[in-house]
């Protein structure tokens, strides 16, 4: 791969990156603004519901992007 493409490379894979970390971000900041256990806010099975899809589509995603052992 020669220089030009090698940089086109690298700074999509930077740009690629940040844009991960801030939907982590953003993902955490939604968590955290969701009803906290054992808070005042009164919990539905809605609520049941939502953290439960999130929690799924995020392990699909730890289990497509975990190192194996080979």
């Amino acid at each position: 791969m020669n220089d030009a493409k090698r940089q086109k490379v690298e700074d999509a894979y930077t740009a690629k990156h940040a844009e991960a970390i801030e939907l982590l971000g953003s993902l955490q900041r939604i968590v955290e603004d969701m009803p906290a256990p054992g808070g005042e806010a009164r919990i539905n099975w809605g609520d049941v519901g939502s953290l439960g899809y999130l929690c799924e589509q995020l392990g699909y995603l730890k289990e497509h992007f975990e190192p194996t052992e080979d």
